[in-house]
């Protein structure tokens, strides 16, 4: 992908879709997604993208857009991930896709959570239904959340993975990551609640990668993708609809 293709979508990107629908519920949700984002997009992973072919077909362009790698090699890190963390492809190549384009990931079956859950952090709750205002403003925040930790947050993934390849700890970097989530869900103040049903989840992926890389390995994924590892290793907010 060239750098122009590249700045035009993440522009105009609204969130990064991971789904495990039936083809008939994911286009009734899709309908749903395309009468709220008319001028906006929201991007298909290679993966999503196969899975539902025929069904999104009739929604490219609106508001679907494919997402293609904006850089090399990132489906070798995405298998490199989805091995050393034990965690599915799918899983993999959303977050990383979503971090790589700066936005939030939609999740359109709450019933997929438990994929996500080994690399959720925290969560937002909500008791009830929201409408499409709450949804529509409670979305745009989310856009905010990752975007204003991104430069932070895929710089101290840096310096984690640096450290872990030196035999140093990085837990503090790590649970620094914790306390800012955990400071951030006050955005969320309008909605949020004490129990009930997940909204949003807060997603990272360093975590596991700090406790499951080897220095070796740390080292390797630094040589080998030190470029590129870093933008897939933002916090990434999830909305589920």
């Amino acid at each position: 992908m060239s750098l122009h293709e590249y700045a035009a979508v993440v522009k105009n990107l609204r969130g990064v879709i991971y789904s495990r629908l039936e083809p008939d519920d994911f286009e009734e949700r899709l309908t749903w997604l395309g009468k709220r984002f008319r001028y906006r997009n929201l991007g298909l992973t290679p993966t999503v993208l196969s899975t539902y072919g025929e069904v999104v077909q009739r929604f490219l362009g609106k508001p679907l857009l494919e997402l293609k790698p904006p850089v090399k090699g990132l489906m070798e890190l995405v298998e490199l991930y989805s091995e050393l963390l034990e965690l599915s492809i799918p899983v993999v190549e959303a977050y990383c896709y979503a971090s790589m384009y700066v936005s939030p990931m939609i999740v359109l079956d709450g019933g997929c959570l438990g994929d996500l859950e080994p690399i959720t952090v925290d969560r937002v709750l909500v008791k009830g239904p929201l409408t499409d205002r709450d949804y529509k403003l409670h979305m745009r925040i989310a856009d905010y959340t990752v975007l204003d930790f991104y430069r932070w947050a895929t710089s101290g993934a840096l310096e984690a993975l640096r450290r872990v390849s030196g035999g140093l700890d990085a837990s503090s970097l790590v649970e620094e990551r914790v306390e800012k989530v955990r400071a951030d869900k006050r955005r969320f103040w309008r909605i949020m609640s004490g129990e009930g049903s997940p909204f949003l989840l807060y997603l990272d992926l360093l975590p596991k990668l700090v406790e499951r890389a080897t220095p070796d390995r740390a080292s390797e994924l630094l040589e080998r993708y030190g470029e590129v590892a870093p933008a897939t290793l933002a916090i990434v907010s999830a909305v589920v609809v």
